[in-house]
């Protein structure tokens, strides 16, 4: 076994990484040590000038716990029927008013934004900390729609987006003769 691929499963091991993960990865991981090696090294040479995580800035630290807060666009699910396509996009802990829709003849665009404030007040001590977030995700429609006859519920962190298909986009099946 080589010195670099011994240094690798010492990594893997302190970072938690099992046996099945490392063979499940196995196509990716020289990619992978490529760019950790590329992540060192620029770390190293920008110094202090960039925060340590700049090569990753999806994943940041919060201050107040150990858990990595990771933007993350809504999980969306496209599904093609005969006469419509249903859009549904998981949207937890975003309220309804905080969403909004947008379509053009060939894409849907979803917007939304969060916001959440806490403060609190003892005597002396104030403290208020508030944090936000949006994200916006479009999607390519694989068929023409009838955008006047879209509909949209929101339940429970759900959005379903109905979007009728116009005629000259329904699926037809064609006999064999």
């Amino acid at each position: 076994m080589s010195n670099n691929e011994t240094q690798t499963e010492a990594r893997e091991e302190k970072s938690g990484k099992s046996a099945s993960q490392r063979s499940a990865l196995a196509p990716f991981k020289s990619f992978e040590d490529r760019f950790e090696q590329m992540e060192h090294f620029m770390n190293r040479m920008m110094g202090n000038f960039l925060p340590s995580d700049w090569m990753r800035p999806f994943q940041r630290q919060l201050a107040g716990g150990n858990e990595l807060a990771e933007f993350r666009a809504p999980a969306i699910d496209l599904i093609e029927r005969d006469d419509e396509i249903v859009l549904r996009a998981e949207l937890p802990g975003i309220k309804k008013e905080d969403v909004s829709i947008s379509l053009t003849a060939d894409s849907i665009t979803i917007q939304g934004q969060s916001r959440k404030e806490e403060s609190e007040e003892k005597g002396d001590y104030r403290r208020r900390e508030i944090s936000s977030s949006a994200f916006s995700r479009s999607m390519w429609l694989p068929a023409g729609i009838n955008s006047e006859a879209a509909k949209a519920v929101f339940n429970d962190g759900i959005l379903e987006v109905t979007l009728p298909k116009t005629p000259a986009a329904k699926r037809t099946t064609v006999p064999i003769e």
